[in-house]
C-alpha cells in the first residue's frame, strides 16, 4: 500500500506547488520535464529507484490536473459578460442572511458556467425562501471569484465558488430537481440548526451549532470565537474527524466490533458529512474512517501514511482549488503530526512515570488521558502551529494546557448535544431540559477558553519578525536534538529551557525596540480608520473601524498591538460612530486591554454599535468618557487636544483632535467638511502640524484649502480602501499636490508608519 502513498505525495506535492508558486503557464512544461527525467530514476538505487518513480507519475498528475481544472474553470471566468445576464440555476444550500444582504450558493446551468458553483446576492428578500434542489431563472450581474475586495483570493476556489453575482431581478421558480432528495442531509442539518437555537440557553447556542455541525456565523457575530482561537482550542468548533469519530464510538456501543456495524456505519458517514457542509476537514476525516471501516472486510490491513495521502489526493483530484483551504490544510497538518509524533511523544511520556503506571487502574486511567490527551496536543500542533501562524497572523501557546482542561469532556458532551436535539425534535420540554444539562459542561469550555486567553505571554503575532526566527530556532532545535538523541534516551529539558529563554529575549528585544521610536500607523482597514500612536509606555489609538476588507479591524489593530509585544493600550479615541471608523472597536476590547474609551456625547449609546461597544467596555473594566467639551488628554509623551463643540450636529457629532508628541504634531479632523475646517482653523492655532489625516478618506468635500493653508503639513494619510464613492477624490489628491504635501495611501501601500520627528 505504501506505493499508493508514495504516487498521492508527489500527486498533492506538485498541486501545492502550481497552486502557490507556479505559473500557470509552467505547469504542462513541468509535466514534460518530468516525464524527460523519469528515465533517469533506474540510474538510482533500488529502493530510492521505486520512490522516486512513484513520486515523479505522481508529480506528473498533479501538475496536469491543476492545469486542466485552470483551463476548464477559470479561463472561462475571463470572459464574462459586463453587463447583467439572465441565467438558469439550481440551488445548493440554505441561503445565508447578513446584516444587509442574502447569500444563497447555486449552481449555474448555462454552458460554460457550469464548472464551478456560484455564490450571488440578494440586497432584498427575495432570495429568502428558497431552497436546496429549487430550479431557479434570475438576471445578475456575475464576476469572477478570484477577487475579493480588490485583492487576490483563493477563499471561494477552495470552496468550488467560482463565480460572485449581484441579483438583479427577483429569482423565478421553475421547477424543483429531480435528485432533490440527495439535499435531504442539508434541510436535516438546517432544522436541527433551527432546533439547537430554540433548545440550548442563548450565552451557549453559538457554541453548541458549531461544536454539531460546524456552523460559526453566529459564534463569531457573538465574538465567542477570540476566546476560543487564543486559546487554541477553534478546532472544537470546526467539524473534523475528532468530532466524526465521538459520533462513530457512540453509535457503536450498541453493536461492538462486528463487521455489520462497518456497513451501517458508512450512510450514517456519508450524511454527516453533508450535514457539516462537506468542508476539507471533514471530508477527510470522512475518507480515513471509511478506508479503516472496510478494511476488514476486505481483509486489508489499514496503514495510516497511506490513508491519510490517499485521502489528501483525492480531494485534490476532486477540487485541486482546495490546495488553498485553511481547513484542508490545518486538518491533514494535525493528522501527519499525530501519525508520526503522538506514538513516541506518548511512550516517551508513559516511560517517565513507572511508578504511577503499577498503582491501580483509576491511577492509570487518569495519567493515560493526561499523557494522551498532552502527546495528542503537542503532536498535532507540530505542523499545525506555523500553518495557523502564517494563516492567522498570531502563535497560541496555550493550546497544550486547554486542551487538557476540556478535551476530557468532548466524547460526552458532543453526543450529548446530538442526544438533546433528537429529544427535541419529539417534545420540546424534554429537548429543552436535556439542553440546559448540556449547556453547563459548555459553558465550562468556554470559562476554561477565557482564563486560558487570558494569561499574559501565551499569545503572540506572527507579523513580528523575531517571534518567526523563534519558532525556526524551536523546530531546528528540537529536530536535532531528536535527530542527536540515542534512541529511547531524548532528553526534551534542555531544548524546551532554551526555548523558554529565547522566548524570553524575544519579548524583551521586541518591546525595547518597540519604545525605542515614537511612531504613528495608519492601519490598513480598507475603507475605513485605525490609527495608531505609540511613545515609550505611552500608546493611543484614534478609530477601529473599517470596511471592503476580509479581516476585522479590530483584529488587524490587535495584531499590530501583538506585534510589538503590547497587550494593553492607554486609550481609545472614537471620533464618530459610523461603521467605518467603530466595527472593529469592540473585537478590540475584546483582544486588548483598554485603558480609557473616548467618545462624544453625540453619539447615541442606544443604538447599535455604539451600545455594544459600551457594553464590552464595561465587561472590560474599561473607563468611559463620554466628550461634552473640549478636553485635553496627556499620556505620558503624548498629549492630545479633542475639539468636541464644532462638531456638534455634522457626522454624528464627530469630534477633532491633534495629537502630539514633542514638537511634531498630527491633525485628525473625522469626516467633517471644509466648512467644519474653517471654523477649526479661526478658532484654533493649527500652524505647524507636521501630519494631516486626510478627512473623510480624501472625499472631495474635505481637506479644503484653509485647512491646508493654516497647517502647513509635510505629509498626508488617505486612509481609504475599495469603495464606490471615489475615494480618495481627484478634486481632494490635487489640493494635497498643490500644497506640497508628501501624500501616503493605505490603499495602495497598505499600512503606513511614520517616525514621530
Amino acid at each position: 500500500m505504501r506505493k499508493l502513498a508514495w504516487t498521492m505525495a508527489g500527486l498533492s506535492g506538485a498541486i501545492f506547488l502550481a497552486h502557490y508558486l507556479l505559473p500557470a503557464t509552467w505547469l504542462n512544461w513541468a509535466a514534460l520535464a518530468l516525464a524527460v527525467l523519469f528515465p533517469l530514476c533506474w540510474l538510482l538505487p533500488q529502493k530510492a529507484k521505486g520512490r522516486t518513480r512513484l513520486l515523479f507519475a505522481g508529480a506528473a498528475v498533479g501538475f496536469l490536473c491543476y492545469a486542466f481544472a485552470v483551463q476548464t474553470c477559470l479561463t472561462p471566468l475571463q470572459n464574462l459578460p459586463a453587463d447583467e445576464i439572465t441565467v438558469f440555476a439550481r440551488v445548493t444550500e440554505y441561503p445565508i442572511h447578513f446584516d444587509y444582504s442574502t447569500g444563497v450558493t447555486v449552481r449555474i446551468t448555462e454552458p460554460g458556467l457550469d464548472r464551478l458553483q456560484a455564490r450571488v446576492y440578494a440586497y432584498d428578500h427575495s432570495c429568502d425562501d428558497l431552497r436546496p434542489g429549487d430550479e431557479i431563472t434570475f438576471a445578475v450581474k456575475l464576476r469572477p471569484a478570484t477577487t475579493r475586495f480588490g485583492e487576490e483570493t483563493d477563499t471561494y476556489l477552495s470552496r468550488g465558488i467560482g463565480l460572485l453575482g449581484t441579483v438583479k431581478s427577483p429569482p423565478e421558480r421553475t421547477g424543483t430537481w429531480r435528485f432533490t432528495w440527495l439535499y435531504f442531509p442539508k434541510t436535516l442539518a438546517h432544522r436541527l440548526q433551527a432546533l439547537v437555537e430554540t433548545l440550548f440557553p442563548a450565552d451557549v447556542s453559538a457554541f453548541a451549532q458549531a461544536l454539531m455541525l460546524g456552523e460559526k456565523r453566529t459564534l463569531y457575530a457573538e465574538n465567542l470565537d477570540i476566546p476560543l482561537k487564543n486559546a487554541g482550542i477553534m478546532h472544537l468548533a470546526a467539524v473534523s474527524g475528532l468530532h466524526l469519530g465521538f459520533l462513530l464510538m457512540v453509535l457503536q456501543l450498541p453493536f461492538g466490533r462486528r463487521r455489520g456495524w462497518s456497513l451501517l456505519a458508512l450512510p450514517l458517514i456519508a450524511v454527516f458529512v453533508v450535514m457539516a457542509g462537506c468542508t476539507p476537514s471533514v471530508l477527510r476525516a470522512a475518507f480515513m474512517f471509511t478506508l479503516l471501516l472496510l478494511a476488514p472486510i476486505l481483509g486489508r490491513e489499514n496503514d495510516m501514511p497511506t490513508t491519510l495521502l490517499t485521502a489528501l489526493g483525492v480531494l485534490l483530484l476532486f477540487n485541486p482549488f482546495s490546495a488553498g483551504s485553511v481547513s484542508l490544510q490545518l486538518s491533514f497538518g494535525s493528522m501527519a503530526g499525530l501519525c508520526l509524533f503522538m506514538p513516541p511523544i506518548g511512550q516517551w511520556l508513559w516511560a517517565r512515570l513507572p511508578a504511577w503506571t503499577n498503582m491501580g487502574k483509576v491511577r492509570q486511567t487518569v495519567l493515560g488521558y493526561f499523557t494522551g490527551t498532552f502527546s495528542a496536543t503537542l503532536s498535532s500542533m507540530v505542523f499545525a502551529l506555523p500553518i495557523g501562524a502564517v494563516q492567522f497572523g498570531t502563535l497560541q501557546l496555550a493550546a497544550p494546557i486547554t486542551n487538557l482542561l476540556v478535551m476530557w469532556l468532548m466524547p460526552f458532551v458532543f453526543p450529548a448535544c446530538f442526544a438533546a436535539a433528537l429529544l427535541g425534535f419529539v417534545s420540546m420540554p424534554v429537548g429543552g431540559m436535556a439542553a440546559w444539562l448540556v449547556a453547563w459542561p459548555l459553558r465550562y469550555v468556554l470559562l476554561c477558553a477565557r482564563a486560558a486567553a487570558a494569561i499574559p505571554g501565551l499569545l503572540y503575532s506572527a507579523r513580528n519578525p523575531l517571534v518567526v526566527l523563534w519558532l525556526v530556532f524551536v523546530y531546528v532545535l528540537f529536530g536535532l536534538t531528536w535527530r542527536l538523541s540515542p534512541r529511547g534516551e531524548y532528553r526534551p529539558v534542555l531544548p524546551v529551557c532554551c526555548c523558554v529563554m529565547a522566548l524570553c529575549a524575544v519579548t524583551m528585544c521586541t518591546r525595547l525596540n518597540a519604545d525605542r521610536e515614537a511612531r504613528v500607523t495608519a492601519i490598513d482597514v480598507g475603507q475605513g480608520q485605525c490609527l495608531y500612536f505609540r511613545d515609550g509606555s505611552a500608546s493611543l489609538m484614534v478609530d477601529c473601524g473599517g470596511n471592503h476588507t476580509v479581516t476585522n479591524a479590530g483584529d488587524l489593530a490587535a495584531q499590530t498591538l501583538l506585534a510589538e509585544g503590547r497587550t494593553t493600550l492607554d486609550a481609545l479615541i472614537l471620533t464618530h460612530p459610523h461603521e467605518d471608523h467603530v466595527n472593529g472597536a469592540e473585537r478590540l476590547l475584546r483582544q486588548i486591554r483598554v485603558g480609557t474609551l473616548l467618545l462624544p456625547a453625540a453619539a447615541d449609546p442606544e443604538t447599535d454599535p455604539v451600545r455594544s461597544i459600551l457594553q464590552t467596555a464595561e465587561e472590560r473594566g474599561t473607563e468611559v468618557i463620554r466628550l461634552e467639551s473640549d478636553t485635553e488628554l496627556d499620556l505620558d509623551a503624548l498629549h492630545a487636544s479633542l475639539y468636541v463643540a464644532l462638531g456638534r450636529g455634522y457626522e454624528d457629532g464627530c469630534l477633532m483632535l491633534r495629537v502630539s508628541d514633542g514638537d511634531f504634531d498630527t491633525l485628525i479632523t473625522g469626516d467633517v467638511t471644509t466648512a467644519v475646517e474653517q471654523m477649526l482653523t479661526a478658532e484654533e492655532n493649527l500652524t505647524g502640524t507636521e501630519l494631516l489625516i486626510a478627512g473623510h478618506h480624501g472625499s472631495k468635500h474635505a481637506t479644503g484649502d484653509v485647512l491646508l493653508n493654516e497647517l502647513g503639513a509635510t505629509g498626508a494619510i488617505i486612509s481609504c480602501g475599495e469603495n464606490s464613492y471615489g475615494h480618495p477624490t481627484p478634486e481632494a489628491m490635487a489640493r494635497l499636490s498643490e500644497h506640497g504635501i508628501k501624500i501616503y495611501r493605505t490603499d495602495t501601500l497598505g499600512s503606513v508608519t511614520i517616525r514621530m520627528e
